[in-house]
């Protein structure tokens, strides 16, 4: 009897467990699987049986093709916008990955004075809302164009990838520093003080050792920072306004602006934009729950 009860209750517990990872996975790939579906939707359809019908009657690829159509106006401003995506969130993410984990390293193992102020302030930055702080930067941005102008009529700071990027790393170079440092944490000491012994020299000893015991938390941590930068909104939209520096999110805002509502484009436009980081992540997905299962311990 008490055998029976085992399997029951063994039983019962399994199929909770299944119904709640079905409906985790509903939860979430619905937005995703939604935008797909609205954007096979002709524009007249989408808009007079949305509330209505789920599924399109006369189904169409026609908003993904003019997306990548070269000699479209809409397509060129895509191109543009998931390249400047592209270049800006790779670069933010090699540069905020070599300085984050060189700074992570050093407040990991050196003893300096008021090291842990500094990671107090590090995890403190991040809790200040970013839309606080863009009335300051745009004002140094804006002063910084006037004096460059001065030197150059063709220098500017405004509307370009490298302001995007600077801002982006200013945001997301401490959350690197952050989670690298608890990666390093986990790392016995033990290992780097043999290599030491055998010859190698700190800088040495973190590249030959550290570095590849940290694969894992660089993968993990280089995902993230991406996913920063490739999702950020407020800062692109403020600090660009041409196809030079425009960006995914920003383009997909305009095609709901106040004068155009073309709700498939956007549903489309979004699908494409939300596959880079999907494939990122399904890619390294290893070294991404390995990351961070291991990070987690310390930090």
């Amino acid at each position: 009897m008490e055998i029976r009860r085992g399997k029951i209750k063994k039983y019962v517990s399994r199929t909770i467990l299944y119904i709640l990872v079905i409906l985790i996975v509903v939860w979430t790939l619905a937005p995703f699987t939604w935008l797909f579906i609205s954007g096979l939707f002709p524009y007249k359809e989408l808009i007079s049986d949305r509330t209505t019908s789920w599924f399109p009657k006369n189904p169409t690829l026609k908003n993904f093709q003019v997306m990548f159509d070269i000699n479209s106006r809409v397509g060129q401003r895509f191109i543009y916008a998931l390249r400047n995506s592209f270049v800006i969130s790779g670069t933010v993410t090699i540069i905020c990955l070599i300085f984050g984990t060189l700074a992570a390293y050093a407040l990991a193992r050196l003893k300096f004075p008021f090291k842990n102020n500094i990671v107090m302030s590090l995890i403190s930055i991040r809790m200040i809302p970013t839309v606080a702080l863009v009335i300051p930067f745009f004002v140094i941005i804006r002063t910084l164009d006037y004096y460059l102008i001065q030197v150059n009529s063709n220098f500017h700071f405004y509307d370009t990838k490298i302001n995007l990027i600077i801002l982006y790393v200013t945001f997301i170079l401490g959350f690197v520093i952050w989670i690298m440092r608890g990666f390093f944490l986990t790392i016995p000491t033990e290992l780097e003080e043999a290599a030491r012994i055998d010859g190698c020299t700190r800088t040495q000893a973190l590249i030959k050792v550290v570095l590849p015991l940290s694969a894992p938390g660089l993968v993990a941590t280089g995902i993230f920072a991406f996913l920063l930068a490739w999702d950020e909104f407020i800062l692109a939209m403020v600090f660009t306004k041409t196809t030079n520096s425009i960006t995914i999110p920003v383009y997909i805002a305009a095609l709901g602006s106040q004068y155009i509502h073309a709700f498939d484009q956007i549903a489309a436009s979004g699908f494409v934009a939300s596959l880079p980081p999907i494939i990122l992540a399904l890619g390294f997905q290893k070294f991404l729950i390995k990351g961070l299962t291991t990070g987690s311990t310390k930090g």
